[in-house]
């Protein structure tokens, strides 16, 4: 009598911007569980007020309770295993001392280093941009461990090197330390065109007693798991511990983003547009970054179009008072279908519609109406839909100016958690008037970190075959043509607004 072997099961561990994220499931689809645990930041009582961190002792111990939990919502046994891959945030950091030891870990918005960033962009002898492709100075790793020089030199005169979030929790995991090179040049701390840490930085920002670590491709097998995280999660001790690359590039390959001048629609707390291309692009303005991609030999143009599910999330605790801001917008997703373009004439501007790094500075927002407001008054339903209007604006701006360098996108995908709401997917497809590609799953960063890990690992498909897969798994959203033209006209009104209310002083 043969016994029939298991099938792999892999975990993704993905330290997000507010939540930490554990899933585990198999390569062929939607993850078996997925369970989310928020994250604590605090601001330093001996630090800045715009300084953001998290405790390290305190988030692993989060990471192995979550990864648990995930592990029991699946219904398997921990020995089923057999890979695990880290991702996170992009632009966290962790400082390190000569031990590898965290002697201070802080999240991607904390913004302590103004002064410092200001400093590196004035630097005569180098332009990070052009190196790293990303900035202004202020959005690196070196401005952060300059602040630390100045004002913290008790912890600066202990580092002995820094690496993104992910690279940390592999280094407790397994107790080896590499920097993924496309999170790496997330930060500032890798160069764009080969990958390699950019070392040569640190001389030139003075902080030269700080050496990176080297750097590795998205999917490297960094180690194996310790023996004791294997015996707390119940997985065997030889299963391999996956370097893969940031969220954002992960959920390109959730939802089968990979081929040149495909474009990717990241929808979460924050949402990022991204454009695949085959060579370094770079935008003259600057207001873009340019980045690495999972797959080989691919970069990525990205935009952004600001924080677009955290911003609703707050919006809907106000107009519902509710705690459970996911269980509302479900709730209240069937009645906004029903609204007609233009909600009810409100107009909601609360982000820029486009982030642009280089000057991401407080801007007046709010809310237009007609009045006296006894003539037609909006209600909680026209104000949600308006909110939702004016996300999809901000990203059809984003992707007008990825098509600017480029031509039109090949094809548009899409994914994260604001794509669960279906009247969102709707006022989306119709102001970019064009198909759609939508994942079903909100967990689109997992999905693609796992396809890593079973790329790395498996025995099955490489990544790109992986993605290719993905992509077939799309739901297509057509535009309707009525739709589509009156929110052409609505969208050019929302851009004509929102410059003059730029030039409004706070």
């Amino acid at each position: 009598m043969t016994t029939a072997k298991r099938p792999d099961r892999y975990m993704a561990i993905d330290f997000g911007t507010s939540h930490i994220t554990v899933a585990v499931g198999a390569d062929t689809g939607a993850p078996l569980s997925s369970i989310k645990a928020p994250i604590k930041y605090f601001t330093p009582a001996d630090g800045p007020r715009t300084g953001l961190e998290f405790d390290p002792a305190e988030t692993l111990n989060l990471v192995t309770a979550t990864a648990q939990s995930a592990i029991g919502a699946a219904d398997i046994s921990p020995d089923e295993i057999t890979g695990i891959g880290v991702t996170s945030q992009r632009q966290g950091l962790v400082l390190l001392n000569l031990e590898g030891l965290p002697i201070y870990a802080g999240r991607s918005r904390d913004m302590r280093a103004t002064a410092e960033g200001v400093e590196i962009d004035a630097n005569a002898l180098v332009d990070i941009w052009e190196l790293t492709g990303h900035g202004p100075g202020i959005r690196t790793g070196w401005a952060r461990l300059k602040w630390f020089a100045a004002n913290k030199p008790e912890i600066y005169e202990r580092t002995r090197t820094m690496c993104s979030i992910a690279d940390w929790l592999v280094l407790e995991l397994t107790g080896e330390l590499l920097m993924e090179e496309t999170l790496a040049v997330e930060a500032g701390l890798a160069m764009v065109a080969s990958g390699d840490p950019s070392n040569a930085l640190a001389p030139a920002f003075n902080l030269a007693d700080v050496q990176l670590p080297q750097t590795c491709a998205p999917g490297t097998v960094v180690g194996n798991i310790k023996k004791s995280f294997s015996s707390q999660l119940g997985v065997p001790a030889n299963t391999p511990v996956v370097a893969c690359g940031p969220d954002v590039q992960s959920g390109l390959i959730g939802f089968g983003a990979q081929l040149p001048n495909s474009v990717g629609i990241m929808s979460g707390w924050s949402t990022t547009c991204q454009r695949v291309t085959e060579r370094p692009v770079f935008d003259d303005t600057r207001a873009m970054w340019t980045g690495r991609h999972v797959i080989e030999n691919s970069w990525v143009l990205d935009g952004n179009a600001g924080e677009t599910g955290s911003t609703y999330q707050w919006l809907l605790s106000l107009l519902y008072g509710s705690l459970d801001n996911v269980e509302v917008m479900k709730a209240i997703d069937e009645p906004l279908g029903k609204i007609e373009p233009g909600s009810n004439a409100v107009t909601t501007f609360l982000g820029p519609s486009l982030v642009h790094t280089a000057n991401d500075i407080e801007r007046t927002g709010g809310f237009l109406f007609p009045i006296p407001v006894s003539h037609n008054p909006p209600d909680r339903f026209d104000i949600a839909r308006s909110a939702l209007d004016s996300f999809a604006f901000a990203i059809r701006y984003n992707i007008e100016r990825l098509n600017s360098f480029r031509g039109p996108a090949l094809n548009i995908s899409a994914g994260g958690g604001m794509l669960k709401s279906e009247s969102f997917r709707e006022i989306l497809v119709n102001v970019l008037d064009c198909e759609i590609g939508i994942a079903e799953s909100g967990e689109t960063n997992t999905l693609g970190t796992i396809s890593q890990v079973a790329a790395s690992v498996g025995k099955g498909p490489s990544l790109a075959e992986f993605a290719a897969i993905r992509a077939t798994e799309l739901d297509k959203y057509e535009p309707n043509t009525t739709h589509a033209a009156i929110y052409d006209n609505l969208y050019s009104e929302w851009r004509h607004k929102e410059r003059m209310i730029s030039q409004l002083e706070l």
